[in-house]
């Protein structure tokens, strides 16, 4: 039983060791986008379409909503799916219903349409909860990162085993 549990442990290690930095380096570069949205982009206040709510197999939920608006020079835009926090839902989706018909968002303009131009909106009411849980996994990513080299440096380095002495 416990060399099984070592066994695994010893995986897990492995995981977190290539895992946590992958996650770091994710909400890091996601937290660069926010702030250059921040930065650059141009401020309007978009309608909310539509609201998701996905529940997954294991309890975890995540929403998301569908916004378009019509920028400067007139063009509508529109994006879907962008991701919200439980606490901007709570107050968007009020007994399965949209409480709120429009929000302000940034967004930088690229090609209306584009694969990438969702990743280009921000909406400003949940910018302080996105950054702040893009922070804390930036942290929880590096220290797991650091405790899998260490856990898997202990468990994979070979050890010198000491040889008994062959009676002559």
């Amino acid at each position: 039983m416990v060399s099984w549990i070592l066994g695994k442990l010893k995986w897990l290690t492995v995981l977190c060791a290539v895992g946590g930095p992958i996650v770091a380096l994710a909400c890091w570069q996601d937290g660069n986008r926010r702030r250059d949205v921040m930065a650059m982009g141009i401020q309007t206040e978009a309608t909310v379409d539509s609201a998701t709510r996905v529940k997954r197999r294991r309890g975890g939920t995540s929403y998301k909503l569908d916004l378009s608006w019509t920028d400067g020079g007139g063009v509508r835009r529109k994006v879907e799916e962008v991701s919200i926090s439980h606490a901007l839902a709570a107050q968007v989706i009020v007994d399965n219903q949209l409480a709120v018909d429009r929000l302000p968002i940034k967004y930088i303009a690229g090609e209306a349409g584009s694969p990438k131009f969702d990743e280009n909106v921000v909406i400003l009411a949940d910018t302080a909860h996105q950054e702040q849980t893009d922070q804390e996994l930036v942290y929880v990513g590096s220290a797991a990162g650091v405790l899998g080299l260490i856990g898997a440096a202990l468990f994979f380095l070979p050890r010198r085993r000491r040889r008994e002495a062959v009676a002559a």
